[in-house]
């Protein structure tokens, strides 16, 4: 059996470092607002589109 390359702890390690550092925080929010506001965007061209057309 192959050994896990990923486990709990490196994941959390992953996790820990990406919000403890300052410079990839600022970065982590700039991609995670981008993409809510892609998936909001969706959103509400599925449910409203209709009401867009000419």
């Amino acid at each position: 059996m192959a050994k896990s390359s990923f486990s709990v702890a490196n994941v959390k390690e992953f996790l820990n470092s990406q919000y403890q550092d300052e410079e990839k925080w600022k970065m982590n929010a700039k991609l995670l607002r981008t993409f809510g506001f892609f998936v909001g965007s969706i959103f509400i061209m599925r449910n409203f589109g209709d009401l867009m057309a000419i």
